[in-house]
């Protein structure tokens, strides 16, 4: 691999290096910090895959998790430890059932679990400078975790959002000074907050707010060229995810319907750009935008319903490349944080380099 001494250059696009097969579509991607690991877990077969990004191969089996399932997996800090979530069994209580595994992949040994939520996790991020780590939940709770023990440092309680299908976010940004949670505002009218609190001093709550209004949300789409009518529909998709670029400037959203929003993240909620995916109006609602920026900052990743991948400028908003690789859905893509290479899955992953 190339090391990542210069920007990701898509003038010239990356080429597909590898590919390694899977049973099921990928439902979680991410490299670990060391660029040679990465780790592709699978809801649908319930397997999560350690591929070398050096070798271009799977490192060993994949791991079936026969009881619990996999919905998501995070790295740590080390390079064959993982932190999960599954469905659970329906025979367990809803906080075993809702709990967040940390595994070794050497052993395939559960080195410890935390419990405590009582709904589906929606997200789990790792601290990029400790061993804190964030759960968030349908529970409408948040939840500050050390690998180091089992219960949790602290835990957030946000207000329910009665009638909406929501749930909370939470994600540390990229000096692991600062995190953000997103969460529906209780009013019906479709608006979104994202809070901003101090890793350090969270007792204290946000230190900011950003509201990011379905107006401002639908006023962009106009701005794209979008008819009102449709504008308006897509101003109101739920939120899925959320991802700080490495220098905090900015805040990628991913909704449904292939709806990405790329947040200013030094405003009160300013929308920079809507990116949208290929089809995005006419796509199911499951359809979620699956997005990532580049560790230098300068390009958004989001993967297709027709297998391409679209590569964003992130200053412009504009469309730079468009590369083509993949058979069947494009839901998860990841960009390596030391070397030139991306990586890309429909139930396949894709190394691409350049």
């Amino acid at each position: 691999m190339v090391d990542l001494t210069k920007e990701m250059d898509f003038s010239v696009p990356p080429q597909v290096g590898s590919v390694i097969a899977g049973q099921a579509p990928v439902s979680t991607l991410h490299y670990h910090d060391d660029g040679v690991h990465l780790f592709a877990a699978s809801e649908g077969d319930a397997r999560l895959r350690l591929i070398n990004c050096d070798s271009g191969n799977a490192d060993r089996p994949a791991i079936k998790f026969e009881r619990e399932g996999i919905r998501m997996a995070e790295p740590t800090h080390h390079d064959i430890c993982v932190l999960y979530s599954g469905k659970g069994s329906k025979e367990q209580p809803p906080a075993q059932r809702n709990a967040v595994h940390y595994l070794s992949l050497h052993d395939n040994k559960i080195l410890r679990n935390f419990s405590g939520h009582t709904g589906d996790i929606t997200n789990v991020s790792m601290s990029p400078v400790d061993d804190m780590f964030l759960s968030s939940s349908r529970d409408n709770t948040v939840r500050l975790w050390s690998l180091e023990k089992a219960g949790c440092v602290a835990e957030l309680h946000l207000p329910p959002t009665s009638g909406l299908d929501s749930a909370p976010y939470a994600v540390f940004d990229g000096s692991g000074l600062v995190f953000g949670v997103s969460t529906s505002l209780d009013d019906s009218s479709g608006d979104h907050a994202i809070h901003m609190y101090d890793a350090r001093n969270y007792k204290g709550g946000p230190f900011s707010e950003m509201k990011v209004t379905r107006n401002s949300i639908e006023a962009a789409l106009q701005g794209k060229g979008i008819a009102s009518d449709v504008a308006s529909n897509l101003s109101r998709v739920k939120w899925n995810s959320m991802t700080f670029n490495k220098s905090g400037d900015q805040i990628l959203i991913g909704a449904d319907r292939g709806v990405g929003l790329v947040v200013n993240g030094f405003s009160d909620g300013q929308v920079d750009h809507v990116l949208l995916a290929e089809g995005a109006a006419a796509q199911a609602e499951t359809a979620t935008f699956s997005g990532c920026f580049t560790p230098e900052d300068r390009t958004i990743l989001s993967g297709n319903q027709d297998g391409t991948i679209t590569c964003w400028d992130t200053k412009s908003g504009m469309m730079s490349c468009k590369l083509e690789g993949h058979p069947d859905r494009v839901g998860c893509v990841a960009a390596n944080p030391k070397f030139a290479q991306i990586a890309s899955s429909c139930s396949n992953t894709a190394l691409w380099t350049w």
